[in-house]
């Protein structure tokens, strides 16, 4: 598990998520959605979970170690060195 403060572009190895219901059941459609494709389309796919406001969001994605190649650099030093 990795975890980007993108504003400050920072790794984060605490968070606390206040979902309300409905973007609870919108978090888990989305990682219903990532888990039931094939492993190699999963780690190419990104979803966005935004409040009503849009003003604050929650990006989920899956990676392989293995294969970093679809990440930016930020996205792969945050994986690779947890920074």
């Amino acid at each position: 598990m990795r975890i980007l403060d993108l504003n400050r572009s920072a790794s984060l190895d605490n968070v606390i998520l206040c979902l309300k219901k409905d973007e609870a059941i919108e978090l888990l459609g989305l990682l219903e959605d990532l888990l039931k494709r094939p492993f190699n389309e999963a780690i190419r796919t990104h979803h966005h979970v935004n409040d009503a406001e849009y003003q604050h969001e929650i990006t989920v994605t899956m990676y392989d170690e293995q294969d970093l190649s679809i990440f930016d650099e930020r996205s792969k030093r945050l994986i690779v060195e947890d920074k």
